[in-house]
């Protein structure tokens, strides 16, 4: 037996860093029902200062509640589709199949506690859709289907296999809080997506747009930091300084929450 003596309570100062809430994803396999976030949402956070924290998709109202407690910030990740009863629509796309219950009733939830607290709050993907829905916005739930004459390939790096593949241009109005973030009003992305914000939600601004016209970026006008992007940010940090920043700048917003929100009580 190896003594015990020989293992040091090592333990890292946190100081302020901000806990980030990471919406996860939930999904059948072979041995049952599994919940699970990529990697590379989990590293950008952590490579912006933060400390992420999985929320994962169930239908239990108070442990959502519970961890949603805890966090300074939230991140809306790419994902599944949205039932398009949601935003009050029956299924009109070719492709519009893969949808979780629980994880738009766990979202939905988490975003509609995030804006009555004006948390900061990321959207990636998935996560512009859901927080265009949640703010009473639509969706083209097919691209190809519902916009047969755009010319930009919205799943560009999906049919690639490379997940991080710069695929087409994205223009950002001058002086939005992306373009100040990013420094720059264009930027190249990569892209993964089949189905993109069609009417914005209240309160809820397009900033960025793709060659095609497509919604890109949405900015909230009634919140001090809420910005979502249509493409995989987290999958560029790495290489790419505008998609660092915009994880620096959300990590930043967040810390501000620190103190305020663990001395303050929350919607419910």
């Amino acid at each position: 037996m190896v003594p015990v003596s020989i293992f040091k309570d090592e333990r890292p100062s946190l100081e302020d860093r901000p806990v980030i809430g990471i919406s996860g994803d939930v999904m059948e396999s072979s041995t049952g029902p599994r919940h699970a976030i990529r990697d590379t949402y989990v590293q950008a956070i952590i490579n912006a200062g933060g400390i992420p924290l999985i929320i994962p998709s169930t239908n239990d109202l108070a442990t959502t509640y519970a961890l949603y407690r805890m966090v300074d910030g939230m991140l809306f990740t790419g994902g599944v589709d949205i039932d398009p009863a949601i935003y009050g629509e029956a299924v009109d796309g070719t492709e519009v199949l893969d949808i979780s219950a629980e994880r738009d009733a766990t979202e939905l939830k988490l975003a509609a506690w995030a804006l009555a607290d004006d948390l900061p709050i990321l959207g990636i993907c998935r996560g512009q859709q859901l927080l265009n829905v949640a703010a009473g916005g639509t969706l083209y739930q097919d691209i190809p289907t519902q916009l047969p004459q755009s010319e930009v390939d919205h799943r560009g790096s999906t049919h690639t296999d490379d997940r991080g593949l710069l695929t087409h241009k994205v223009t950002l109005e001058p002086g939005c809080g992306l373009a100040g973030i990013f420094g720059a009003t264009e930027i190249m992305v990569n892209s993964l997506h089949h189905q993109g914000v069609k009417q914005p939600g209240t309160g809820l601004k397009v900033v960025g747009v793709a060659p095609d016209g497509m919604a890109e970026a949405l900015e909230g006008q009634q919140h001090r930091w809420l910005y979502s992007v249509q493409w995989h940010p987290e999958e560029l940090f790495l290489k790419q300084t505008a998609a660092n920043n915009l994880f620096k700048a959300f990590v930043e917003a967040a810390a501000s929450q620190v103190y305020s929100r663990r001395n303050q009580p929350v919607a419910v």
